[in-house]
C-alpha cells in the first residue's frame, strides 16, 4: 500500500495533512467482527457457563463491539493540519467541531514509548509533556517496523519539519 493512501495524505503549497491511526482501522475492523461473532454464540452456550461467566462474556463483548466502532469511527478518521499561511496546527474528530490545537511555530515533534514500543507525539514547546497528540503508528523492533518508520520520516516528518522550519525562520 502507499503511504499517502495508508495515511490519507493531503498536500497544498501552503497546507499538509494526514490521518495518523488510519493504518489500525483494519485491526478494529477484525476485532469488530470477532466481537460480534463472540455476541452471536454467547447464547449457545449459556447451559454450560455459570450466570456469572454469561454475563461477564456478554458485558466484555459489547464493550469490545463499542470500542472497535470508535475506533473505526471516530479515531482512524482523526486528521491533523499543517497550514503554514494561519501558523496554525487543527485537528478535526469526526463528528466533532475542527479544533487548532497550537500555532505551528510552537510545535515540537518527540519520541513517547509504551510497553515496548514508541511513537512520534506533537506537542507545544512549554507543554508537550503535559498534552500532547500521537501522530504516527506505534513502531516496534524489527524489519518491517524499521521500514515503515522509514517510510514515515521520510514522507511525513520531513514535510512537517520543513513546515515547521520554514515558519520559524520568518
Amino acid at each position: 500500500m502507499n503511504i499517502r493512501e495508508k495515511y490519507n495524505i493531503k498536500e497544498t503549497s501552503s497546507s499538509f495533512s494526514f490521518e495518523p491511526a488510519k493504518p489500525r482501522k483494519k485491526i478494529s475492523q477484525w476485532f469488530f467482527y470477532g466481537t460480534v461473532v463472540i455476541a452471536i454464540a454467547l447464547p449457545l452456550f449459556a447451559r454450560i457457563l455459570n450466570q456469572v461467566w454469561y454475563h461477564s462474556l456478554f458485558v466484555l463483548s459489547a464493550y469490545g463491539i463499542l470500542h472497535s466502532l470508535y475506533d473505526i469511527y471516530v479515531r482512524a478518521g482523526i486528521r491533523y493540519t499543517f497550514d503554514r499561511q494561519n501558523n496554525s496546527i487543527y485537528r478535526m474528530v469526526p463528528f466533532f467541531s475542527n479544533k487548532k490545537i497550537m500555532k505551528l511555530n510552537e510545535a515540537v515533534i518527540f519520541v513517547s514509548s509504551e510497553m515496548g514500543s514508541w511513537h512520534y507525539s506533537l506537542g507545544a514547546k512549554k507543554s508537550q509533556f503535559i498534552k500532547s497528540y500521537f501522530i504516527s503508528e506505534n513502531f516496534s523492533s524489527g524489519k518491517k517496523s524499521d521500514q515503515k518508520q522509514a517510510q514515515y520520516e521520510n514522507h511525513i516528518l520531513a514535510v512537517i519539519y520543513n513546515m515547521i522550519d520554514s515558519v520559524q525562520s520568518v
